[in-house]
């Protein structure tokens, strides 16, 4: 610049307030739209509820839960107890308005449990071979964090289609925080930290909702802003309208605590729903559900026992066996064999079940009523996730993939 230049950038900055003369730099104001981008993209979105289904709820009720925390995560998490029932809290923001129904936690407990617990199926086994839960509606299991940042919820959660027991580990709170601040090296101390808060009662939120869904039917969908996608997203904000459907049709199922959570009735309206327009569920979690409705699909209504013929039962370790609905596919001796194996598995002896329809599975692998029975008996004798993986493939690790 010559001298006049430099007096009239001078004159210009004081008139203006400006720091001095310079050319701007857009590449700063890129980088830094660029970390408001990035947050925005991280920032989770609400969580809400289908307010069109208040109408049509169940009946008010409340969801009694018994909840396990390993002694790691006691021990990991401050004052777990109250952090959970935040959770619940959250949970109950979408659960109350779509459904009329709340979740409650009447029992804290702390256990030990023998497997590895960065492998939640070992510790969901303990608890379904401990805890039967018939005085509860749900069995919990809280266990100790990954040690490493989770931008999926991979690993975050496991429960079984149709069940009453549910695992899911605490939040990694330092590597989850350290991976922001990396990641957002721009940001302020306080914006990271915020950002930090929201993440994780999103994502405790969700695989929580997630993984009850499941155990009330509800397979893997493909919507990012649903709740049943297989992977953590911070777009998901709630129940598509079939999932709502599933979830409203198996807590009426519930309400009378049936030992067994499916029956013909239910299996109806899961399908209509599975097989609804415009609905966008995960093929393979979605065919999985398909299996197990089958034998479903043309059953008569069962047949009413007489009441001398009830009164006339075996008492003490003799087992009634149930008619169940003919299986498509099976004699009459392979019949009576599958009936047997269901009563046998029904009372608690699931190795004897296996041997009993040992044969029949044999004999037919992709019978779909023999796979469920397969995979029921798979999951009462318990085993490494390998094992129960191969025999049920409807057990849906959130995330994880197939």
């Amino acid at each position: 610049m010559n001298g006049w230049q430099v007096r009239a950038c001078g004159l210009l900055a004081l008139a203006a307030g400006l720091s001095g003369c310079f050319f701007y730099d857009s590449r700063w104001g890129q980088q830094q739209q660029a970390q408001k981008h990035a947050l925005a993209r991280s920032t989770p979105h609400e969580l809400r509820a289908r307010a069109e289904l208040a109408e049509t709820r169940v009946a008010d009720r409340k969801l009694r839960l018994r909840v396990y925390a390993s002694l790691g995560y006691a021990a990991s998490v401050l004052d777990w107890q109250k952090q959970f029932t935040q959770v619940l809290d959250c949970a109950n923001s979408v659960f109350v308005p779509d459904f009329g129904a709340a979740f409650e936690a009447v029992e804290f407990k702390t256990f030990r449990p023998k497997s590895n617990e960065e492998k939640l199926d070992g510790v969901l086994q303990e608890l379904t071979q401990e805890d039967p839960g018939t005085d509860v509606d749900w069995v919990i299991g809280l266990a100790i964090a990954v040690p490493r940042f989770a931008p999926s919820a991979d690993d975050l959660g496991l429960a079984p289609l149709l069940g009453d027991h549910l695992a899911m580990r605490a939040m990694s709170d330092p590597h989850e925080y350290e991976a922001i601040q990396k990641a957002f090296p721009q940001l302020s101390e306080d914006e990271g930290f915020k950002l930090y808060q929201r993440r994780k009662k999103h994502k405790l939120c969700t695989v929580f909702l997630h993984e009850v869904a499941h155990t009330l039917g509800v397979p893997h969908e493909r919507l990012a802003a649903s709740l049943m996608n297989q992977r953590y997203q911070v777009e998901a904000q709630g129940f598509s309208s079939q999932a709502a459907e599933i979830v409203r049709a198996s807590l009426r199922v519930r309400a009378a605590r049936p030992k067994v959570f499916l029956d013909a009735a239910l299996a109806r309206e899961m399908g209509a729903q599975l097989t609804a327009t415009g609905a966008d569920w995960e093929p393979q979690s979605r065919d999985a559900l398909m299996r197990q409705l089958a034998p479903f699909a043309s059953a008569a209504p069962p047949a009413q026992t007489p009441v001398a013929e009830a009164s006339a039962r075996p008492q003490g370790d003799a087992i009634a066996v149930q008619s169940a609905p003919a299986v498509v596919g099976l004699s009459a001796e392979e019949q009576r064999s599958y009936e047997r194996a269901r009563a046998e598995l029904r009372a608690g002896r699931a190795a004897s079940a296996r041997e009993i329809a040992r044969p029949s599975l044999a004999k037919h692998p992709d019978l779909p009523a023999l796979v469920s029975l397969r995979c029921d008996i798979a999951m009462a004798l318990g085993g490494d996730w390998e094992t129960i993986s191969a025999e049920c493939p409807g057990l849906s690790p959130f995330g994880a993939s197939k």
